[in-house]
């Protein structure tokens, strides 16, 4: 009798060890679950486009460009969060790429972000901004010049006016005047004219305009030319003057 309540004892004893034993393994399963999902988590969060762009800022401010650039890359692969467009990326890591010397690769991004966007977005004028700088930078004036001339966006001609070339226009048309005669040639930009008024063709050794030209009676051929403050030069204008008594 004895024999058989020890038995059944036992096998009470099992059961309940059993169901402890399966109660832990539900406990942990659920607990690695929860681990695997929080490292889940967190390892998104380390590779959302916020956490990429906070890194790849604080590899730039540590002088490791090329690492920040390389952030940027990785966070352009991942989707867009509602806020920062992929053309901002692209002038981010423009920025990165000129500050580490790659100044051919980062004008490349910002012209085709420049070619990608339009006028009235902040991507644009962002754009123009990053290719002044870097052609400033490098000066490359006479490709900045030939970039300029060909927007046809009047905001951005007007920004960075003093980087292009106009030519001199004479007040008068050429022509006959009588008596003494002050001829005057207006300019646009920083820089400076240069004129000859025997026909020759002007230099930057000619004679350098300032308030007017006085031309006594006689004829006079006046060549004159603009040469900006970045030693760009525009085209020489030519003009006949003949001055009576």
């Amino acid at each position: 009798m004895r024999s058989g309540r020890a038995e059944k004892s036992g096998a009470l004893g099992d059961f309940r060890m059993s169901r402890r034993l399966r109660f832990a393994a539900v406990l942990l399963s659920i607990a690695a679950a929860f681990a695997f999902g929080f490292m889940m988590y967190t390892h998104s969060l380390a590779n959302s486009r916020e956490a990429l762009l906070d890194s790849a800022s604080d590899q730039a401010e540590a002088g490791n460009y090329a690492e920040a650039a390389r952030l940027i890359d990785r966070a352009l692969t991942l989707p867009g969060d509602g806020v920062r467009t992929n053309e901002m990326l692209y002038l981010k890591k423009a920025e990165y790429l000129q500050k580490g010397g790659d100044t051919s690769q980062a004008l490349s991004i910002a012209m085709r972000v420049m070619k990608n966007t339009k006028e009235g977005q902040q991507e644009f004028d962002d754009a123009w901004e990053r290719i002044v700088s870097i052609c400033s930078e490098e000066g490359e004036y006479g490709k900045l010049c030939t970039l300029l001339e060909g927007c046809e966006v009047e905001s951005i001609r007007s920004r960075y006016y003093n980087y292009l070339v106009y030519d001199p226009v004479f007040r008068d048309p050429p022509g006959i005047y009588e008596g003494d005669y002050t001829l005057i040639i207006e300019s646009q930009g920083v820089g400076a004219v240069f004129y000859t008024i025997d026909g020759t063709s002007p230099t930057d050794k000619s004679n350098l305009y300032t308030d007017g030209i006085l031309l006594r009676p006689g004829i006079y051929t006046v060549k004159a030319f603009f040469l900006n403050r970045y030693g760009l030069s525009s085209n020489t204008i030519t003009g006949t003057y003949q001055i009576t008594e």
